[in-house]
């Protein structure tokens, strides 16, 4: 038996309604609207909790940053690099460590200041785009159980 060289109808159906093509359209319209407010300030949607997270404390390990944003090292340092050059960050090596540490500068401290009020507005009118608490709720549960899955 040979298998089929074309898809049938109901097939191609389904992957319209694919759930990843939902998403990553979803997410494509959605981190460009974060985009636009955020070009002002020269940051991009995936430097913000990178940013965000280096404010935080005294520091971020690198692996468990990326691990919680859902990145590759690679990726993450990627979206790094652009911050140490203007030097919202810094990454030092953690004191009697073998680990390295993202730190926000006192200017990168003083953008997300800055920062604020436009992304304030901007996620105000992406939840109520989002107003039943049930879609929240599942968007939640989706991303635990993908990130559990992950590192099974």
């Amino acid at each position: 038996m040979t298998p089929r060289q074309t898809p049938t109808g109901a097939e191609l159906n389904d992957f319209q309604d694919c759930l990843c093509l939902a998403l990553r359209r979803t997410t494509r319209i959605v981190t460009q609207r974060y985009d636009a407010a955020l070009r002002p300030f020269g940051l991009r949607a995936t430097q913000l909790p990178i940013l965000t997270a280096a404010a935080t404390g005294d520091g971020v390990r690198l692996a468990p940053l990326a691990e919680s944003l859902g990145m590759d090292r690679t990726t993450l340092l990627r979206n790094v690099r652009p911050l140490v050059r203007r030097r919202l960050v810094e990454v030092r090596r953690a004191a009697g460590h073998r680990h390295d540490e993202l730190r926000a500068t006192a200017k990168g401290r003083a953008l997300l200041a800055r920062v604020y009020p436009a992304w304030r507005g901007v996620q105000d009118e992406m939840r109520a785009q989002v107003p039943d608490s049930g879609w929240r709720l599942a968007l939640r549960s989706l991303g635990q159980s993908v990130r559990h899955r992950r590192s099974a």
